[in-house]
């Protein structure tokens, strides 16, 4: 009983101390979301991804211990009779315009993403393929990249297409990117 009264006064003491020091742990989640859409053939599709402009990233920018966790959820839609298959890559990025010409994303940017494979359409309907945040998960690789360039705010994501009949193509309805960060505002 004595020994369990000291481990909480010891406790107490503590919270005291951090609260008379001011030091506040803040551990968020925000979520950026960067929509595109863009209609595939086989091909390359570069985007620069900007978070400095995102208010709350602007908010706790200087405050961020580290990246957590990146996920995402995708909307994607075949139109074609054949599957398709996207793979995802990072790099970083000096500035907004700053891109990899689709011969250089092999040797100079990091494979992130898939590969994710598009069931064929059936003809007149295409088939949409929606990738939950947690199967994301699954499909991400190079995750310390990932997070070194999501702390920096600044990077390049290029986006490959393969497959397909080279018709109607598909289409990447929509993308969600999901940031877990853990903070302090001291």
């Amino acid at each position: 009983m004595m020994k369990s009264k000291a481990v909480l006064a010891l406790a107490g003491l503590a919270l005291l101390a951090l609260v008379v020091v001011g030091c506040k742990i803040v551990s968020g989640t925000f979520v950026v979301v960067e929509s595109f859409s863009f209609t595939t053939q086989t091909g390359f599709y570069p985007t620069a991804v900007d978070l400095t402009e995102n208010d709350t990233w602007e908010e706790h920018k200087d405050d961020i211990d580290r990246i957590e966790v990146v996920g995402f959820e995708l909307w994607i839609t075949n139109n074609e009779t054949a599957e398709w298959t996207y793979t995802g890559y990072v790099h970083e990025a000096t500035m907004p315009d700053d891109t990899l010409d689709q011969a250089d994303v092999d040797s100079l940017a990091t494979l992130v993403f898939g590969p994710l494979t598009v069931p064929a359409g059936t003809p007149g309907a295409g088939t949409q393929r929606f990738v939950t945040y947690a199967e994301s998960l699954g499909l991400l690789s190079n995750i310390s990249t990932l997070q070194t360039l999501v702390k920096g705010g600044l990077f390049d994501y290029y986006a490959i297409a393969t497959g397909g009949s080279g018709g109607l193509g598909g289409q990447v309805d929509s993308i969600r990117i999901i940031i877990t960060l853990a903070a302090k505002d001291s």
